[in-house]
């Protein structure tokens, strides 16, 4: 059981992520889990984690890319809400 909340199991979890789920709350779009306390979103993020190794391991990218933790953090549907650090915002003209 990943969502002990909803009651959600491992199997429900990977078969949204193998439907196209790659964040905590779309895996909650799909089939519920995360909804609720949050206390499983390590466990979803550590799926997403997985199944995007394996999607990389069975693509048709060079060797020396796949060797790459690429994966070692997936977006779990937060974005930034300032500009990264050495980007420029233009000044509006008033």
């Amino acid at each position: 059981m990943v969502c002990h909340c909803l009651a959600v199991r491992e199997s429900e979890v990977l078969a949204a992520i193998r439907g196209g789920a790659v964040s905590v709350e779309s895996v909650g779009g799909l089939c519920e889990a995360g909804t609720g306390c949050s206390s499983c979103h390590d466990s979803i993020r550590e799926l997403l984690r997985e199944q995007a190794k394996r999607d990389l391991a069975s693509s048709r990218a060079p060797k020396s890319l796949r060797q790459l933790s690429l994966f070692d953090a997936v977006d779990d549907g937060q974005r930034r809400k300032q500009a990264p650090a050495g980007s420029h915002k233009r000044a509006e003209n008033s």
